[in-house]
């Protein structure tokens, strides 16, 4: 038989949930923005965590390589390692055979031009979400007790 927990119980984990996510976000360095958007997704029987910015799902699930259609005949600002970028180039021939000039390492071979290389997943909520219920599997577990045992 399965019993929700009760929601306050709920609350107080997803809310540490947020806590974690948000310290592992800061570890990345991402912005200000980005961490005030995770809130706590909490109801009767379900623990959870939320985003209102879609780009943090592809951080969270991560992204398949893809072709960057987007770019043929446009200008496009290329970040560089070296601090001394961005770097523009103009895209064209998406996904042809050929070489591509790379800031600070010259002509580059590649079988597909403007492929992106995907993003793997960082699954940085679903570890936010585990590492608070294990936090508190001693409140579930006394909560449990409380069930199968009342007060006289």
């Amino acid at each position: 038989m399965k019993v929700p927990i009760p929601k306050r119980i709920a609350l107080k984990i997803s809310e540490e949930a947020v806590k974690n996510a948000r310290e592992s976000m800061r570890q990345w360095g991402w912005s200000d923005k980005s961490l005030q958007s995770i809130q706590t997704a909490a109801s009767d029987g379900t623990v959870g965590i939320r985003t209102s910015q879609k780009y943090l799902m592809y951080q969270e699930h991560g992204t398949k390589p893809y072709l960057m259609n987007w770019v043929n005949g446009r200008t496009v600002p290329l970040s560089c390692s070296q601090g001394d970028g961005p770097h523009f180039r103009r895209g064209g021939h998406v996904g042809e055979a050929g070489y591509v000039n790379i800031p600070h390492q010259g002509k580059v071979w590649r079988d597909q031009r403007w492929r992106h290389p995907g993003v793997k997943a960082k699954h940085f909520m679903r570890d936010a979400l585990d590492q608070a219920i294990a936090d508190n599997r001693p409140l579930i577990k006394k909560w449990a007790r409380g069930l199968l045992d009342p007060p006289r």
